[in-house]
């Protein structure tokens, strides 16, 4: 910030109590840790808000879409296994005994076309593998740390805010949904065609198959996606 600038902004504390207070708001939204269902972490991810005109990446009702590494995010939709969990059996008769078995549970993960499918902006470059994520794919946490930041960016649209936030609010309270569950075909399926488009733009995206397979992500990546850097479970 130039001297004059500065000047201009101390001799109006409550212009610059605002200042401060934009760019905090700003900051924020810029260094997100998000996980999503299937397990995957993104520890610093930015809500993309576009500053060309016509953009179709605003974040809306449908979701949101994310840069990370200052690299358009494309979600790779891993298939996860079901874990073995402890189930007590009620088998309705009250004499203080209680039966456990154990059982398979699915993972609450969706797959890529459980929701809304559309091209990635095209000021980004990449138009091929769609890149906008719904938000009932991101955890209970996670949702709450995307409504703090779309409730405090300056230049999302109140139209956009509003539905971002009622969307958001669904996700929170939503109950599973088998039916949209993902599964190693599903999966298989849309890695397929992202392995695909993402090899011919490596240099405008970033792969969430990085994380988990470090060795194919692009030299300039290797050292964030160590042998020291894993998944979640």
């Amino acid at each position: 910030m130039g001297a004059h600038v500065l000047h201009w902004y101390m001799n109006r504390p409550s212009l610059l109590i605002s200042f401060f207070a934009l760019s905090l708001f700003v900051h924020a939204a810029d260094g997100l840790k998000l996980k999503f269902k299937d397990g995957t972490i993104l520890s610093g991810a930015r809500i993309y808000v576009p500053a060309v005109a016509h953009s179709t990446g605003t974040p809306d009702g449908r979701g949101v879409i994310l840069k990370y590494h200052d690299k358009l995010y494309i979600h790779h939709f891993p298939y996860r296994q079901p874990r073995k969990v402890i189930r007590v059996i009620d088998d309705g008769v009250d004499n203080g005994i209680y039966k456990t078995a154990a059982v398979m549970e699915e993972l609450e993960h969706y797959h890529a076309r459980s929701s809304v499918l559309e091209a990635s902006p095209r000021e980004l470059m990449y138009s091929c593998t769609p890149s906008r994520l719904a938000f009932f794919h991101f955890d209970q946490p996670s949702l709450k740390v995307l409504r703090q930041a779309i409730v405090h960016h300056p230049q999302i649209p109140e139209a956009n805010r509003k539905a971002a936030l009622v969307a958001i609010q669904n996700a929170f309270y939503a109950n599973p949904n088998p039916a949209y569950y993902n599964t190693p075909r599903h999966s298989q399926i849309w890695q397929a065609e992202a392995d695909r488009d993402v090899e011919r733009y490596k240099q405008h995206v970033f792969y969430g198959k990085w994380i988990d397979q470090p060795a194919l992500a692009p030299a300039v990546f290797q050292k964030l996606l160590g042998p020291g850097r894993k998944r979640s479970p």
